[in-house]
């Protein structure tokens, strides 16, 4: 696994670069050594200076509440139809998020902040001299990231502040917001860059190796798919009177241009050097161990650590408390609900019935799944007795027993993988021809090898084949952080999540497509009404 230094957090606007060094790239350990403070006007120097900032912007995929440790995860999730997750959550899961909610600033700084330190590498690493083809490399890493960023972004917030360029001491008194057209062109720019100069997995040259855990080109294909399905989805739904998504007809193009694009890239992205489909259900199951990531159907992940505040919380955010399953901390805060389970994917699918847990136990109680597999049955451990059911199922994707706090797991997590973007394509040769069965191979390639029987979606209409496409990535993806997306692009996140919820909790309107800008920023920002 690939070692990542962690960057301290500091201000958005200040001229250092803070960072904690470390003098070994080896994939197997990873050494602390205190924080130093220097100008990046002196870092900037050799070799090993290149590849501590590059570092140090992957930490950022995993440092403070930012992209992948904390929040960004649960607010995802609570957003979606999946489940539920805790009270503090409400907010998300009904839809009423506003600007003062206490929740979005801190996703929002640090996605920024990680956005900064991209922009410090793609910049000044030009001026080293370093072997040219990993000059490159290096900053094909930095332009991918900052993509992963901004599309983050963009999807979640709409509108924002874009900069492309590093922020001096008093010259940034706040940007404006740029249109999601703006964004997205930096966004395809910066992937399109990255899948031409970063490597392919395991390659070697010139006597450097592309260590497990980096941006590689299949990653930028993959990621450059997803965003051209956002946008040609997205768009289409706004053409058929989908008021959320009305800001994605600023694309002047046809939305059938846009998924001819999604397509190519997954092509690419399919036959990348070095990923494949695992081949069968064992093997499947394999994929979500802790003991195996980066293995070749993961694309891309967020790289975990048994290192105390260098690891993933995603063992205690989807794991239940106290169980042995994850370290001790908050824990327990995602589980799937037991309506998503009965009418949103095929309950008895290989693929939810081998990825769920079906017994644990914690100090007091042990709990055993209920037959119809919608939740568990408490037995106290003392009396033997059973008392209640819970109503709520834990996914066994994320389990770390080796975890020894909240921040210790070493569960990487799953940004994108191989089975993505076989549904990706899948969606896309539909859409592109309008007949369902030109995604029959794609689909089914996924189900032979998890022991189910090939779907033919030869005989659905075009509208029933995306409910379909929506049931294979439900179960395929469920809680992977993708459902909020899937359901605002295709345009039925108000239909859906209030079927789930109801209507009381489920009232969300178009702009609900959207998280608010938060007041810290509107507050402190002249340039954003």
């Amino acid at each position: 696994m690939i070692n990542y230094i962690c960057h301290t957090i500091r201000k958005i606007r200040t001229p250092f670069l803070f960072l904690l060094i470390i003098f070994s790239l080896s994939c197997e350990t990873l050494e602390e050594n205190p924080q130093v403070q220097i100008s990046t006007e002196n870092f900037y120097q050799n070799e090993n200076d290149a590849f501590q900032s590059l570092n140090a912007a992957y930490a950022r995929l995993k440092s403070n509440n930012g992209y992948y440790k904390q929040l960004f995860l649960t607010a995802l999730f609570a957003s979606s139809d999946q489940g539920q997750s805790t009270y503090l959550w409400k907010d998300f899961k009904t839809g009423n998020v506003v600007n003062t909610n206490s929740n979005l600033f801190p996703i929002w700084r640090d996605i920024y902040i990680a956005i900064r330190d991209a922009n410090n590498v793609i910049a000044n690493i030009e001026n080293i001299n370093i072997d040219s083809e990993l000059k490159l490399r290096i900053i094909g890493e930095a332009r991918f990231l900052r993509a992963l960023h901004y599309f983050n972004l963009v999807r979640c917030f709409g509108e924002i502040p874009l900069r492309t360029s590093p922020t001096q001491a008093g010259e940034d008194d706040g940007l404006g917001l740029s249109s999601i057209t703006k964004v997205y062109q930096v966004i395809i720019d910066d992937l399109n860059f990255a899948s031409e100069n970063c490597w392919s997995r395991n390659e070697t040259r010139n006597g450097y190796t592309n260590q497990l855990g980096r941006a590689t080109n299949t990653a930028a294909h993959a990621l450059l798919t997803k965003v051209y399905l956002r946008i040609a989805s997205s768009k289409r739904t706004a053409s058929e009177g989908v008021e959320g998504n009305h800001k994605y007809l600023e694309f002047n193009e046809d939305p059938l241009f846009y998924y001819q694009i999604a397509k190519s890239h997954a092509d690419f992205a399919i036959v990348g050097e070095g990923f494949s489909l695992s081949s069968s259900l064992e093997d499947y199951t394999k994929i979500f161990s802790a003991d195996n990531g980066n293995n070749p159907e993961m694309i891309f992940e967020v790289q975990g650590s048994s290192i105390v505040g260098q690891g993933t919380a995603v063992s205690n955010l989807f794991s239940p408390k106290d169980s042995g399953l994850c370290g001790t901390g908050f824990g327990g805060t995602n589980k799937l609900k037991g309506k998503f389970i009965n009418f949103r994917i095929n309950i008895n699918d290989n693929r939810f019935q081998n990825t769920i847990i079906k017994e644990y136990q914690n100090n007091t109680r042990s709990f055993q799944i209920t037959p119809n597999n919608v939740g568990y049955i408490p037995t106290d451990l003392e009396t033997g007795n059973q008392k209640g059911t819970l109503w709520q199922i834990w996914t066994a994707k994320y389990i770390d027993t080796q975890a020894t706090t909240e921040y210790t797991s070493r569960q990487n997590w799953h940004i994108i993988r191989l089975a993505d973007v076989y549904l990706m394509r899948a969606e896309a040769l539909a859409e592109i021809s309008q007949n369902p069965s030109m995604a029959n191979d794609d689909i089914n390639i996924l189900r032979s090898r998890v022991e189910m029987n090939d779907f033919d979606v030869s005989m659905l209409t075009i509208e029933q084949f995306r409910v379909q496409i929506l049931k294979e990535r439900g179960v395929e993806l469920y809680m992977e952080g993708h459902r909020f997306f899937d359901l605002t692009r295709m345009g039925i996140y108000d239909e859906y999540c209030k079927s789930i919820y109801g209507e009381l909790e489920g009232q969300r309107q178009p702009e609900d497509y959207f998280w608010p800008i938060p007041i810290e920023e509107t507050a402190a920002n002249n340039n954003i009404d």
